[in-house]
This record gives structure tokens, sequence and C-alpha cells, in this order.
């Protein structure tokens, strides 16, 4: 997962140094029919009736075969108890004839543009929520049954377009696919991707082959360089809680040892965050939703890794790694080690998430598209802030020569490449 979205434009061709978004202009909504055999009925649950809503949840949970995991309702649940106060929320649910068809989390932010404006952001699921303590939550989606799949959508969708409250209306790291069908009929939307690649277990187990044939010959090739160099190496893949949480604890420490060094706090330094994962362990292991993975080298840790279950795939969520003078290629090594257990025990895919790491460039073999989509709705403090935009660019200074360009002196976070 990435902690630092850069939103990256949709087509290298449209992109320019002023513009890293591509701007779609679609048709204006579709009219809906007051009623038919389609339509569903949306209702509203305050906050204050958060326990009435989550035991709903749960309800609809146990009729849906493989619930997303980040629409499910421990995933909400858990990041309500950390991040309720920084967001306000509603819960929108859609239903037939009193019968409960599918549900979402509705969440509102603030959005800083200037010491004194502030933009009102509205979010489905567990998104909104700090930037530097952020979850920041990948393959969002809806929790909704099959057969009432599109129209939940197209209710979602309408309802989100024709509120009158708020500047933005932001959809955070849902598939190109689900984003454009919730967004089919609104009028023009930024979208802004980022590539989840991943390594498909399936196929590789439907050939019969080994795992390390499916990369890269290069890959191949340093892969079984480092493993001669290592010799024997020690995996343990969580079989109990305790273990876990022990696996979780070294994690977070190798994660701020990294950071730390480099000149950044770590994620983990945020105590919302630190609870989060914490909690979010303690609820998803015992449901065989998670997994804690860690390998080791002479009694040395070379790499802890947390990792999420998603509908057979295994996702890539937090990592702590050894130091790179310490232990030669701590990534690399251990998310291998970690790939060819998953393959074992059945997993569909490994699915890297969001970062350009090049570990994960070096042990994937697809991609999958994730979305960043927002609808800037024709507000006062949206036209202030387009012509305030404007007049920047219009007064940045010219390029300073090679002569006399300064240097730059942004901070690099960590490197988990190898």
């Amino acid at each position: 997962m990435s902690h630092n979205l850069t939103w990256n434009d949709v087509s290298a061709s449209t992109a320019n140094e002023d513009s890293m978004t591509n701007t779609l202009t679609l048709p204006p909504p579709v009219e809906r029919p007051a009623s038919g055999p389609s339509m569903l009925r949306l209702r509203v649950i305050e906050a204050k009736d958060q326990q009435s809503a989550l035991t709903l949840w749960r309800e609809l949970e146990q009729r849906v075969d493989q619930p997303p995991l980040m629409a499910s309702e421990v995933w909400t649940r858990t990041w309500l108890a950390h991040y309720r106060d920084s967001v306000l929320v509603r819960f929108l649910l859609a239903e037939d004839n009193g019968q409960l068809r599918g549900i979402c989390l509705y969440t509102e932010s603030t959005e800083r543009k200037g010491p004194l404006l502030r933009l009102q952001t509205r979010h489905l699921g567990t998104a909104g929520d700090p930037v530097h303590e952020s979850v920041v939550v990948e393959y969002n989606s809806l929790l909704v049954e099959p057969a009432y799949r599109s129209a939940f959508i197209d209710a979602i969708s309408h309802w989100l377009l024709t509120q009158a409250d708020g500047d933005i209306v932001q959809l955070d790291g849902f598939t190109q696919t689900e984003a454009e069908e919730l967004t089919v009929h609104w009028p023009a939307v930024e979208v802004r991707q980022r590539e989840s690649k991943y390594l498909d277990l399936s196929a590789i187990r439907e050939t019969g082959g080994e795992l390390i044939a499916a990369l890269g010959r290069s890959t191949r090739a340093n892969l079984r360089r480092r493993l001669r160099e290592y010799g024997d190496l020690q995996i343990e893949w969580a079989e109990s809680l305790d273990v876990a949480n022990n696996i979780l604890t070294e994690l977070i420490e190798l994660h701020q040892a990294r950071w730390q060094a480099d000149g950044h706090p770590g994620a983990f330094a945020s105590r919302r965050f630190s609870g989060f994962q914490h909690d979010l362990l303690k609820e998803l292991f015992p449901q065989g939703r998670c997994v804690a993975f860690r390998v080791r080298h002479q009694g040395v840790t070379v790499g802890c890794l947390f990792l999420l279950v998603d509908r057979g795939r295994i996702l890539d969520y937090l990592s702590g790694l050894a130091s790179f003078d310490l232990k030669p290629s701590p990534g690399l090594v251990a998310h291998y080690l970690c790939q060819c257990e998953a393959l074992k025990r059945g997993f569909s895919a490994y699915d890297f998430l969001v970062g350009d790491k090049r570990h994960k460039d070096n042990l994937s073999t697809q991609t999958q598209i994730l979305t960043w989509t927002r609808l800037v709705r024709p507000t006062l403090k949206n036209w202030l802030v387009s012509t305030l935009t404007q007049l920047k660019r219009l007064v940045r200074p010219l390029p300073m020569s090679s002569e006399t360009e300064s240097v730059n002196t942004t901070a690099t976070a960590p490197s988990e490449q190898e």
C-alpha cells in the first residue's frame, strides 16, 4: 500500500506540466422512472445509529458470497472505531420492499486549499481520513446482493449526483470497472489512475510449473543468486493470533526504523493508524482474512509482512524489512517466499497494491487499474480555487538554466525496492 499517493494522469498523451488528470466529458444523468421492478429505495442512517446500521450490515454480508473485504462489516467497524472522529459519517441503505439489498458508508471530509479556503469532499467507503495517517483504501467496493448490483449502483450514483451540499464527490480506490459503473451518467469527472500489480497464482497452478518460472529472466537470476547467498532461510506463516501479533510488532519496529533512518516519522508514528492495524489483525485473523508472514536468516529477521485476504486474493498491505546493509534484497526475498507459500495454500493472486517499488515490478505478471475519481461541483469555492490556480500559473517564474538550477532537496521515502 502507499500512504503518499501520487495522482497519475489517465493518458500520457494528454498530460502536460499543468495537468495531471484527464477530464472526461460524459452525458447528463438519465431520468429515472418513478417506480419499477429494478428500483431500490435508499434510506440514510445517521452516525448516532451506527450500531443499528452495522447490525444490518452483518446480516446482509451473510447473504453475499465472497463479500469484498473493504466493504465488509469488520473492516468498516474497525475503521470507524479509530477514524470516526476525523470525518462525518452516514450509512446508505438500499431496500426492496423493506428487505436490505445493499449498503455502503458515506463520509464527509474537509480539504484545505489555503489559509481561509476549505472544500467539503464526499466519499464512499472508508475514505476521507486524514492524509498523514490514512489507511488509503484500495479495492474499495460496495456490499450488495448480486441480483441487485445494477440497481444499487444506479441508485447510489443518482443519489450522489443530486445531493446539493459539498464541493467535491470523490470515489477512492475503486477498480476502473466499478468506478465507471458509478459515474457513467455523471457530467465531467477527473480520473486519476494507479497500477496495482499482481502475480497470477491461479495461472501458475494450472500449468503445474514452478513459481519462479513465471518471472522475468533477470528476476529469476537475481532470486537464485540471492537465495544461494542466504542459504538456509526460515519462513513463518502465523497459525495463531499470538504469533501473528508478534510478527506485526516486529514489522512495526522494522518499518519505523527504516523510515526514521531516512528522516521520516513512519506510518506507525500515528497512534490512530497503529491502533487500527492492531485491532484489524485481531478481528481478521480468526476469520482467515489476513496473513502474518516472517522470514529469518541466522536468527535475524529479513522481513515481516501483514497481508489481507480479499475474495481469494492475498494483498500486500504492510511490510517491515531489514536494512539493505544487514540483509541483501529483503523485499524481493521475503515477498517471493511468501508468494511460494501462498501458491501452496490455494490463493488465486498475490497483489502488491499501489506504489512504485522494484520488487513489485519484478514479482508480478499482471496489472489491475485502481482509480480515484472526482466530480467537482460548480460551487463558488471551486471557482475561487480554479481562478487562483490559473493566476498562479500566469505568474510562475521561468525555469532556471542548467547552469543556475538549484539542487532538488525533496526528501525521498525509504526504498523497499529489493
